[in-house]
């Protein structure tokens, strides 16, 4: 009975795993001339219906396409070269947050010879050239509201521990960030983090000195009082920036030594 159950089992799981493939849907090969599409993907490989296409052409020879529900696209383009972009609308926290797709490749092409262009969803990650900036959220971490002002945030910790499920749905993973040395670009940020909700907590610990636990409160927030553990989301719109946030860091005292 044991080996019939493991064989069951097993044709089971063959047959779920092909008729999962089945489901997938078929996408052209090769470039179709007068024609650009694709298919947009999550990162876990399952199609995006509701993905809006930009098809950026000359002048305003441009096109705006929806993906289909499972994932595709397909659209003419006319004279000229063209360059494709893909964004949508996701519902979490209670916001509305624009979504960027990463492309697989962001080349040029011109209309005469098609092109095949796919997107997938990535929460974090560099935005490929000629775009700038990264995929994922940041965190303004303002030091420094009294007594102390710490210059050396490269002896911070960070310790970022997810609350609840990402935007995308999936589990989240601890995150573990040094401050920003100074001159560089993550000075007084912790840089591309999936969107989702926190629990931040940190330690000031310069070397040979005795380490200091930081109290943290939301700087977006009309109230609140410093904490050691603050749980804070990231905003669709905050201010002066999206898909970010921003937590006062209370001054530490003047560091001594061990």
């Amino acid at each position: 009975m044991a080996k019939m159950n493991v064989w069951s089992a097993a044709v089971t799981a063959t047959l779920l795993s092909v008729t999962a493939r089945a489901e997938m849907p078929t996408v052209q090969a090769q470039p179709e001339k007068g024609y650009v599409s694709g298919i947009a993907l999550d990162s876990a490989g399952q199609p995006l219906g509701g993905v809006q296409i930009f098809v950026d052409g000359i002048g305003d020879n441009n096109v705006q396409i929806t993906t289909k529900a499972d994932g595709t696209y397909r659209t003419r383009v006319s004279f000229g070269a063209y360059r494709t972009t893909a964004t949508m609308p996701r519902e979490f926290d209670g916001q509305t947050f624009k979504v960027e797709l990463k492309p697989d490749t962001t080349d040029s092409f011109d209309a005469e010879d098609g092109a095949i262009r796919n997107f997938t969803w990535v929460l974090t990650g560099k935005r490929p050239y000629p775009d700038l900036g990264t995929y994922g959220a940041f965190v303004y971490v303002n030091v420094g509201t009294d007594n102390f002002y710490v210059e050396d945030q490269d002896n911070i910790t960070y310790t970022l521990t997810p609350v609840g499920k990402l935007i995308d749905g999936s589990e989240g993973q601890v995150i573990v960030r040094k401050g920003g040395a100074p001159r560089t670009d993550d000075y007084g940020k912790i840089l591309d983090i999936p969107a989702g909700r926190y629990t931040i907590t940190g330690v000031y610990a310069p070397p040979g000195k005795k380490p200091q636990t930081l109290r943290f409160k939301d700087n977006w927030a009309r109230y609140g009082a410093f904490t050691e553990a603050l749980e804070f989301g990231i905003s669709a719109k905050g201010n002066f920036c999206d898909n970010c946030a921003s937590v006062d860091v209370e001054s530490p005292v003047e560091p001594v030594t061990e």
